[in-house]
């Protein structure tokens, strides 16, 4: 009998021991977002397809004073933690390279040879992700650099930055990396779209915003006209400006569209489908705006009209 009850007093505090480090593990994800420098963090090697033009004389310059501050913890995204510089102006977005690898135990575990296809299907689908995710920052960077206000793009590891950069998570605590061996993107930072408007309204008047939708719609426009199609236009969230400049600021699902599909989307009903939750928010709260976009958008050819 007391053999028992020392078994069940073990058992209940191992229970106990487990719960409670379940708990604080959730406790320190919550906390932190779950970063980690290990989940910024790769061994990728070199593509030719990741890389970028090399800067001129004055935009190093530039960069090297933008990442000469420190930077701290802004938010997390589904494809990077984003950092926001001390002065304000720009963000660095670290890529989550940790979701974008197959898991420990499928590359390192011993798989017997009838589960090799599953465990090279788990790898290739990692990969895959991978260069899609990569492949749209540098549609964005080669093509869109003005409309997104990506400043640099770091996806291969290189050693002429020669900078390390100083940061600080959720938490505060202090990071310190060296740049050249990071996958990463500097971007000028800017207020999301609704509260920007809202903002432009009260402290400028009805016609300021009525420029920046303006030019939101001439953003979305160019786009198309592109041949850039997002997988994710919410304007609410991915969206954003500075003064009356709209950027888009998630740059992680474009993808260049055939000649065809192409033809298809350069039209305003592709305009109002992006725009229709917008709409339906100026709708509500600033009518005359709501009806300065739709007469806007009513402006660009269809389709259906040729």
């Amino acid at each position: 009998m007391i053999v028992k009850k020392k078994t069940l007093r073990r058992i209940a505090i191992t229970i106990a021991c487990t719960g409670g480090l379940i708990l604080l593990q959730r406790f320190c994800h919550q906390q932190t977002d779950g970063f980690s420098r290990y989940k910024i963090s790769s061994n990728l090697t070199f593509h030719p397809e990741w890389e970028t033009a090399p800067l001129e004389s004055n935009e190093r310059e530039n960069l090297s004073k933008i990442l000469s501050q420190p930077y701290r913890y802004l938010a997390k995204g589904a494809q990077s933690y984003v950092f926001l510089s001390e002065d304000g102006q720009y963000v660095l977005k670290f890529f989550r390279i940790y979701h974008l690898q197959p898991p420990f135990w499928v590359t390192h575990l011993r798989w017997p040879w009838f589960l090799q296809s599953y465990k090279m299907g788990k790898i290739l689908k990692k990969m895959e992700e991978l260069h899609k995710d990569f492949a749209s920052y540098k549609i964005a960077y080669d093509q869109l650099r003005e409309e997104t206000g990506v400043l640099y793009l770091h996806l291969n590891k290189t050693n002429s930055l020669n900078q390390t950069l100083t940061f600080y998570d959720k938490i505060g605590i202090e990071h310190r990396v060296d740049l050249d061996q990071m996958e990463f993107l500097v971007q000028k930072r800017a207020e999301l779209v609704y509260p920007a408007l809202a903002k432009m309204v009260e402290t400028e008047g009805v016609e300021s915003a009525k420029d920046a939708l303006s030019q939101l719609v001439s953003l979305l426009r160019l786009r198309c006209e592109k041949g850039i199609h997002d997988k994710d236009p919410d304007l609410n969230t991915n969206f954003g400006f500075i003064g009356h400049t709209p950027l888009q600021i998630d740059v992680g699902r474009f993808r260049i569209e055939d000649s065809n599909a192409y033809e298809q989307k350069v039209d305003r009903d592709e305009i109002i489908r992006i725009t229709d939750n917008l709409n339906q928010w100026l709708r509500s709260r600033y009518p005359e705006l709501s009806g300065h976009l739709e007469t806007t958008i009513a402006q660009i050819p269809s389709c259906h009209d040729q």
